[in-house]
C-alpha cells in the first residue's frame, strides 16, 4: 500500500503545478492592464512592476492553489481510470477509499499549508501590495513622456505642452495654468523653451522664450495685466515624479490575522450590549412622560389629554433620536461582526474547499473514464463557477445580514462534499450515474 500510495501522489504532482502554473497565470492576465495603465501614466521603473506583480502573486495563490488540486484529481484519476488502472486495482481487493486516503493526506497538508499562508503570510503581502499601489497613484506623470495632453493632477497647476524633443528637452508650445491662488489665477503661453527636472525629479523647471503672463484678480476683474516676455523661468514644484514608499499601522480586514480579527470581533459583540441597553432605558423614559406611576395618562388630573401630549411632544421627539442613534450603533457593531466573521471563515473555507474538490473530482474521474485535458478543465471550470458564486453570493448576503457568515462561507464547501459523498458511493457500488432517475 505504500508503494501504491507514493504512485497515486505522484500521478498528482505534475498535473497539480501544470493547473497551478496555468491558473495563476489567467488570474495574472486579469490583472496586466492595471499595471499596463500605471506603467504608462506613471512611468515606474520594472523592478517596481515586479515587486507590485509579486506582492499581488500572493492572493492569486491563495485562489489558484484549491483550483489546482481539483484539476489535478480529475486528471489523475481520469487517467488511471481511462487505462483500466482502477479496474486492476479494483479487481485485486484495493477499494475506492484506500486509493482516495494518500489524496485525502495529502490535500490536508495543503489545506493546513493554506490556512497557515493566509493567516500569517498573505495579510501583510496584502498590506504591502495597497501601499505600494497607493504610493504609484499618488505619483504625478512625468511631463516628459507626455505631449499634446493636459496634466491636471499636479496641485495648483495645469500644464500643457504640444511638442516635447526628448534629445534635446526642447518644448514648443507651453501652457501653464498657475491656481495656487484661485482667487487670483495666472496663465503663462510662451512659443517655445527648454525643459529640466530639478531637485531629484521633484520639480520642473521651464525655460521658455517669447511669451505672456495674463494674471487675473477674481474678486476685482478690472486689476487685469498681461505681461510679454522674451525670456521667463517658470518653476513647477512637487510633480512628485519620483516613487515615494508610505508606511502605515492601518490595516483592512483582508490586511489581518485571525488573532487580529477575531479581537475585532470581540469588541464590537461587547459593544452591543451597552447600546441595547441605552435603547431599553430611552424607551421606558419615552413610556415615563406619557404615563405616570399608577398607569393613568401623564396628566390626566390636572390637564387634558391634548395639552399633555404637546408638552410632551418636544422631549418624546428628542428621546427618539436617541433612540434611533443607538439602534444605529447596534446595526453598525452587528455589521462589523459580519465583516470580520466573514473573512474568518473565509480563511479556514477556501484552503479546506481542496478535501471538497478531491471528494468530488476523484470519484467523477473513475466514473467518467476520461483523464484529458479538456474534460479535467471543463469539469474544473463548472465547478469553480457553483463555488465562486455561492462564495460571492452567501458574502454579500452575509454582509446584509440575511445569511450567518458561517453558512455563507461553508454552504459551498459542504454541497460539493456531499455531492463528492454520493459520487463515492456510486464509484464503490459502480452504480450508474444519476440512476435513481430511471426507477
Amino acid at each position: 500500500m505504500k508503494i501504491l500510495s507514493r504512485y497515486i501522489l505522484k500521478e498528482h504532482i505534475a498535473p497539480f503545478f501544470f493547473a497551478l502554473a496555468t491558473i495563476t497565470f489567467l488570474l495574472l492576465i486579469d490583472f496586466v492592464p492595471k499595471i499596463i495603465d500605471l506603467v504608462i501614466d506613471k512611468n515606474i521603473s520594472i523592478m517596481v512592476v515586479f515587486e507590485l506583480i509579486g506582492l499581488n502573486l500572493a492572493w492569486m495563490l491563495a485562489l489558484s492553489v484549491p483550483m489546482s488540486v481539483l484539476v489535478a484529481t480529475l486528471m489523475a484519476f481520469g487517467r488511471m481510470s481511462s487505462d483500466f488502472e482502477i479496474t486492476a486495482l479494483k479487481s485485486s481487493g484495493v477499494n475506492v477509499i484506500e486509493l482516495l486516503k494518500p489524496v485525502l493526506f495529502g490535500g490536508i497538508l495543503v489545506s493546513v499549508g493554506m490556512v497557515l499562508f493566509n493567516d500569517k503570510i498573505l495579510p501583510d503581502l496584502n498590506k504591502q501590495a495597497r501601499h505600494l499601489h497607493g504610493d504609484i497613484s499618488a505619483m504625478r506623470p512625468t511631463l516628459s513622456s507626455k505631449s499634446g495632453v493636459f496634466i491636471s493632477d499636479i496641485p495648483g497647476f495645469l500644464v500643457m505642452v504640444d511638442k516635447i524633443d526628448h534629445a534635446t528637452s526642447r518644448v514648443d508650445g507651453v501652457s501653464i495654468t498657475d491656481t495656487k491662488m484661485p482667487d487670483k489665477p495666472r496663465i503663462i503661453v510662451a512659443d517655445s523653451g527648454f525643459l529640466k527636472m530639478t531637485d531629484h525629479g521633484r520639480n520642473m523647471q521651464f525655460d521658455l522664450y517669447s511669451g505672456e503672463i495674463h494674471s487675473l484678480d477674481l474678486k476685482e476683474p478690472s486689476n487685469y495685466r498681461k505681461v510679454d516676455f522674451k525670456n521667463q523661468v517658470i518653476n513647477v514644484s512637487d510633480i512628485g515624479s519620483e516613487l515615494v514608499r508610505t508606511e502605515s499601522e492601518y490595516r483592512t480586514d483582508r490586511e489581518m490575522g485571525i488573532s487580529e480579527m477575531r479581537e475585532k470581533v470581540d469588541v464590537a459583540r461587547q459593544s452591543i450590549g451597552p447600546f441595547r441597553e441605552r435603547i431599553t432605558e430611552q424607551l421606558d423614559a419615552k413610556y415615563s412622560l406619557l404615563f405616570n406611576d399608577t398607569g393613568d395618562f401623564f396628566g390626566a388630573d390636572t390637564l387634558d389629554k391634548k395639552t399633555a401630549l404637546t408638552y410632551v411632544k418636544s422631549d418624546a421627539q428628542v428621546l427618539k433620536r436617541h433612540v434611533e442613534k443607538n439602534r444605529q450603533q447596534v446595526l453598525s457593531q452587528i455589521k462589523q461582526v459580519n465583516k470580520y466573521s466573514i473573512e474568518i471563515h473565509k480563511k479556514y473555507a477556501i484552503p479546506l474547499a481542496s478535501l471538497s474538490f478531491i471528494l468530488f473530482g476523484a470519484p467523477l474521474a473513475i466514473i467518467v473514464r476520461r483523464g484529458g485535458m479538456g474534460t479535467a478543465i471543463a469539469i474544473s471550470i463548472l465547478m469553480f463557477i457553483v463555488y465562486w458564486a455561492f462564495l460571492i453570493g452567501g458574502e454579500d448576503l452575509a454582509d446584509r445580514g440575511f445569511l450567518s457568515p458561517i453558512v455563507a462561507m461553508w454552504s459551498a464547501n459542504i454541497l460539493i462534499g456531499a455531492a463528492g459523498i454520493y459520487l463515492l458511493y456510486l464509484a464503490i457500488t459502480e452504480k450508474p450515474f444519476l440512476g435513481f432517475l430511471r426507477n
